[in-house]
């Protein structure tokens, strides 16, 4: 009777291991860098606005304003802009609200935003990245990218034209300068993209569960 055992020096085989596949240490490292997010935008947008409110300190409110140069006067030359910022003393309540309402807004986005990606990760560690809550969930960050970042964006512009106004900026009138935050809308729309990828690998899972 023949045995099955191989012999000792013969080679035995072994499976492939996907370094890219991911994991439990994955899926902790996300977690923890999206805490890490969170709690540095915390500090930043909305901390640090109410300790200098509580501690009494100048409020800065940057601007957009023109550059004027005595010299170019009458040369033809054009004037160009550059972004200034202002140093005011005893602010009232109202103008610190301002100046905090655009933190909190973003703040809203990142903690909503990285609230999503870890219940889309949760999804995907128990193998199950297609399911239909994943395709809203992906919508919706890509709506909260593509279009409640910019809204933010706006209002916070609005916002430093309501504290600057009535102020004596001396020579200095503040600018409108129509720009857009084009990598958060970007970032949007390719995340939109990826829920339409995820929608159609959930049809294609209702179908072959359809089939068995």
């Amino acid at each position: 009777m023949e045995s099955s055992t191989p012999p000792s020096g013969a080679a035995r085989p072994t499976r492939d291991r996907d370094l890219l596949a991911w994991d439990r240490s994955d899926r902790i490292g996300l977690s923890l860098l999206l805490a890490l997010v969170a709690v540095v935008s915390a500090g930043a947008w909305v901390v640090a606005p109410i300790v200098d409110w509580v501690g009494g300190r100048d409020l800065e409110v940057p601007f957009f304003s023109s550059v004027d140069v005595p010299g170019l006067a009458g040369t033809g030359l054009g004037h160009g802009s550059a972004d200034y910022s202002l140093l005011l003393p005893d602010p009232s309540v109202r103008q610190r609200l301002l100046d905090l309402l655009p933190g909190l807004g973003y703040l809203a986005i990142v903690l909503v935003g990285a609230w999503l990606v870890l219940r889309v990760m949760t999804d995907i560690g128990r193998g199950d990245p297609f399911h239909p809550r994943n395709v809203r969930r992906l919508r919706i960050i890509g709506g909260l990218l593509a279009f409640g970042w910019p809204i933010v964006f706006f209002a916070e512009l609005t916002c430093r034209f309501a504290i600057l106004t009535g102020l004596d900026l001396g020579d200095l009138g503040p600018r409108a300068g129509f720009t857009i935050p084009v990598l958060p809308v970007i970032a949007g729309m390719v995340v939109a993209l990826l829920a339409e990828a995820f929608k159609a690998g959930s049809r294609l899972r209702r179908d072959v569960e359809g089939l068995v």
